[in-house]
């Protein structure tokens, strides 16, 4: 089996990561709902289906804005095959007990390979190493196999936001704490 190597990305990469497809197809949408009652209020999240599979283009950012984090040393790279096929960009918020993990992905042809997951080790091994106590990580409504993925990582629902992308879409929030 092909050795999966991660580390920090360096401008050599920036071509390679800007290049990386993370459109995706879906046939769910995630609908989170708040219900106030008197004393108290509970969210729920809910999956459901859409009448036919969509194809969702990914709400990245710029180049200029890639190169910037790649700079200030906010985005992991993953190694397989002998190329890059991944990338995940991490931020460390104003609360420096938490990093969120604002966008990444893997290469369509890549993906159930294990890789995403040797990242996620490697961002929970850097968290546990700077004694940094939870992980937020951004997702859209629509992207189903990435809310499945935090899911089976042990990530917890924790909230959204309307119009949180560049197309207006929904970002839903899962966070995991680390021990």
């Amino acid at each position: 089996m092909e050795e999966i190597n991660i580390r920090m990305a360096n401008m050599a990469d920036f071509p390679l990561i800007t290049e990386i497809d993370l459109d995706f197809d879906s046939e769910f949408v995630w609908k989170s709902q708040m219900i106030d009652d008197l004393d108290a209020y509970s969210i729920s999240i809910q999956k459901i289906k859409l009448p036919k599979v969509i194809h969702v283009p990914f709400q990245g950012v710029t180049e200029d804005a890639v190169e910037a984090m790649i700079k200030r040393q906010e985005v992991i790279c993953a190694h397989y095959d002998n190329q890059i096929v991944g990338f995940l960009r991490l931020e460390q918020d104003d609360n420096t007990s938490r990093i969120l993990l604002k966008t990444g992905g893997v290469k369509p042809e890549y993906r159930r390979k294990g890789i995403c997951s040797a990242m996620m080790n490697v961002v929970e091994a850097t968290a546990v190493e700077n004694q940094i106590s939870r992980i937020v990580c951004t997702v859209q409504a629509k992207n189903d196999s990435a809310i499945q993925f935090l899911a089976a990582h042990h990530f917890s629902y924790c909230g959204y936001q309307e119009f949180y992308f560049p197309n207006l879409e929904i970002a839903l929030f899962f966070a995991k704490n680390i021990r």
